[in-house]
């Protein structure tokens, strides 16, 4: 990148951010913080003025051109006990959030670990993402994540930025000439628009953690399948889906989190863990897995009696 180029970019990214990001910033300099409150949910502005230029019907059509067209690539998992489990989960979660659209639930027949929101409300999730939970208070922790994304429209904010830029990039034309920099036309597919910026992740981990705290569920549950994540992240790097790479499940943004529990959510011993439909639905998709999915072939000769299972004992609560 030249010089000229450069300096393009600089000027055309300070434009952005006076444009789109001045609102937050202004909310962020107040004494409380609404996004900090659990207790305004449902009773805040998650998007400023001027920083989304999709309206909802809008959004809505873009979400579902592209979740058909994710479909169409991908193998959906279409277990209805399995799917009913999980729009359960979601709604219940939605309802004590500050999403204001309902929340459309696909699930991926995938050992990718991986889940995204797009615009409109659609909320895709891997099988091999609900594998890698142990528990339905870190499931619910990775859904009311993906719903702070909704609710905050990040999709949709991240496509007023590239509009912005194409924008801004016209007036520029006029003083350094098109030699300056070449004008990129749209996305680079589909799931760029579930790559946000650190700051939007950031966003979406304090909000899940309420959102999460206010069903019912233990927020530490969130902690757990963070820390997991991160081995896999380190380990298996083809495990983890190209999402978690582009913004690291870091130890910083791990940190963050447990000081927003401490400082934020009060403690209480009523918080949901796990439950036994959490856990009939894992042992069905791990069936499915077996079934389905095998890692090697079966072997054609018979290795004897098969031996005993154990019993998995597992902390249950049920939902107040």
């Amino acid at each position: 990148m030249g010089v000229r180029q450069g300096m393009v970019r600089i000027l055309i990214s300070f434009a952005i951010s006076f444009l789109v990001l001045s609102p937050a910033r202004a909310l962020a300099g107040q004494k409380k913080n609404p996004l900090d409150d659990p207790a305004r949910i449902g009773d805040r502005n998650l998007v400023p003025d001027g920083v989304d230029l999709y309206g909802y019907p809008r959004a809505f059509e873009i979400g579902r051109q592209i979740a058909e067209e994710i479909e169409d690539l991908s193998t959906p998992y279409n277990d209805p006990e399995t799917r009913a489990y999980v729009v359960r989960l979601t709604n219940r979660i939605a309802r004590h959030s500050d999403v204001r659209i309902p929340v459309r639930v696909r699930l991926l027949s995938s050992r990718e670990v991986d889940a995204f929101g797009l615009p409109g409300g659609y909320l895709f999730l891997t099988t091999g993402l609900i594998l890698q939970t142990r528990t339905e208070a870190e499931l619910a922790g990775v859904i009311a994540h993906e719903v702070a994304h909704i609710a905050a429209r990040d999709a949709t904010r991240k496509m007023t930025e590239e509009r912005i830029w194409d924008w801004a990039s016209l007036p520029v034309l006029m003083f350094v000439g098109p030699e300056a920099f070449t004008l990129e036309e749209g996305l680079a597919g589909p799931l760029a628009l579930t790559a946000f910026s650190r700051s939007a992740e950031r966003r979406a981990d304090s909000l899940g953690l309420q959102y999460l705290y206010e069903t019912g569920y233990d927020p530490e549950g969130f902690i757990d399948f963070f820390e997991r994540a991160r081995k896999l992240e380190k380990g298996h790097r083809g495990v983890i889906a190209k999402a978690f790479a582009t913004h690291p499940l870091t130890r910083d943004r791990v940190a963050a989190a447990e000081r927003e529990i401490e400082r934020d959510l009060p403690s209480r011993l009523d918080c949901v863990v796990t439950t036994s439909d959490y856990q009939r639905m894992r042992n069905r998709l791990e069936q499915y897995v077996r079934d389905e999915m095998p890692l090697v072939p079966a072997r054609p000769e018979n290795p004897g009696p098969p031996k005993k299972a154990r019993a998995k004992h597992l902390r249950q609560d049920d939902l107040p």
